[in-house]
């Protein structure tokens, strides 16, 4: 039998559109054929939407019952989209329900473990079964999709969370340029992010591929005790003893697809814009006007830069804990474990403190725990890094995190359909 030729779904490298609404969902099924079938009806809602399709309704519709339509794009087809996107991905919970064999599937999901990650969600912990990533230059188009899956759907699929983000500022009209992103703390974001639209080496870090993963980094450096650290320093990193070991295998239809974190955050914005302006810059590991390293001028004419990390390895320029070096260290082997990040910021309005803000990250990787798990727990988190008692990035002490989980983001099954997302064999 022929396997289907798969692509990345949309919405994962695309140009990033204005708005970003991100949801999870309770699947409410009780058998795979329930659950499968929920699916599917997901699906064909999704095929309406990215075609511009509304339901009929007209003068003549009954007026002793609700209209088919909602309303809020009107009741003629063909309406612009503002370039929409839906990408649908699933928790680990999801392939219980859908009765999916543990042979296929995805090996490296787990519901997200806020505890290991040192994060408390104050709004819920729970991860989701489904996931929906809506992404419009149109507040009304991508709205109107959640609130017909709410209507048409809601039975079977109950939100848990919903995270909403919006467009870093760029100086440039149009779409958002990547040398020039500022995020809501002022400083440029994205400027060493992965490209896998354009870079072959960098989709390889994004996307799985059941054929590569011998490829992947090892679930914690090799330690060796009295050689001199990989970092540099005079001490050797301490990590933590339980990493995650990364998955030896993938089924074969998951090719293409590609894992998805989801952490919503707000930060007191009032108390960071307090801080000294040298503060902020040592804390991030930039420059906040130009973006650069701080081992580069502060010229913001001037290509953007790499720093030197390991040629200051005492932090005498940028500090051991700042974020840059906390992230991505640019260590021996470090480039494997980089991720594709694709987040927004949040913002958000109170009944009295005012407008809340905060970053809706998302990001996709070939792996969760080669990638943002080890990132986050043996690099952004461990005070043992990149020398035992450096302290976590501070960054991550002034945010505190709303909601989010850990998921699959299947492949494309045909790439004029942007509906067409695989889903397991059943068992």
């Amino acid at each position: 039998m022929k396997t289907p030729k798969t692509v990345p779904q949309a919405g994962i490298i695309n140009r990033p559109p204005d708005h970003a609404y991100v949801t999870a969902y309770t699947l409410n099924a009780t058998d795979p054929a329930g659950a499968r079938d929920a699916l599917e009806r997901l699906r064909t809602l999704l095929a309406s939407e990215l075609r511009s399709n509304l339901d009929e309704t007209s003068p003549a519709s009954p007026k002793e019952q609700p209209s088919a339509e909602t309303g809020e794009l009107g009741f003629v087809d063909g309406y612009d989209r503002y370039h929409l996107t839906v990408t649908f991905g699933l928790g680990s919970g999801a392939f219980d329900k859908l009765g999916a064999s543990p042979d296929e599937r995805p090996q490296d999901l787990v519901a997200i473990p806020w505890a290991q990650l040192s994060d408390s969600p104050t709004q819920t912990a729970e991860n989701g079964d489904v996931v929906l990533q809506v992404c419009s230059d149109s507040v009304y188009v991508a709205e109107h999709v959640l609130r017909r899956v709410d209507e048409e759907l809601g039975n079977v699929l109950v939100a848990v969370w919903t995270l909403a983000g919006h467009q870093r500022h760029t100086s440039r009209a149009g779409r958002p340029s990547r040398e020039e992103g500022r995020a809501l703390i002022g400083f440029k974001d994205g400027t060493s992010n992965l490209n896998p639209r354009r870079e072959p080496a960098d989709a390889r870090l994004v996307f799985v591929d059941p054929a590569r993963v011998g490829d992947y980094p090892p679930a914690r450096p090799v330690e060796q005790p009295g050689q001199p650290s990989p970092y540099g320093g005079p001490a050797a990193p301490q990590f933590p003893p339980d990493l995650r070991t990364p998955p030896a295998r993938e089924p074969a239809w998951t090719k293409d697809g590609t894992y998805m974190v989801v952490r919503g955050s707000l930060f007191d914005a009032r108390a960071w814009d307090a801080r000294p302006l040298g503060d902020q810059e040592r804390t991030v590991g930039r420059w906040k006007v130009s973006g650069q390293p701080l081992d580069h001028p502060d010229d913001p004419h001037a290509p953007m830069a790499e720093p030197d990390l390991l040629g200051d390895a005492t932090g005498a320029i940028t500090p051991l804990n700042a974020h840059v070096r906390k992230t991505n260290p640019r260590g021996p082997g470090d480039q494997d474990r980089r991720i594709f990040r694709r987040g927004y910021p949040l913002l958000g309005a109170t009944g009295a403190g005012g407008l809340q803000r905060g970053l809706l990250f998302v990001c996709f990787g070939r792996t969760i725990t080669t990638q943002f798990e080890f990132i986050t727990r043996a690099w952004t988190t461990n005070p043992n890094f990149p020398q035992p008692g450096t302290g976590p990035d501070p960054l991550r002490a002034i945010d505190q995190v709303l909601c989010g989980g850990y998921f699959f983001v299947p492949p494309a099954t045909n790439g004029r359909q942007p509906w067409s997302f695989a889903l397991p064999p059943a068992a």
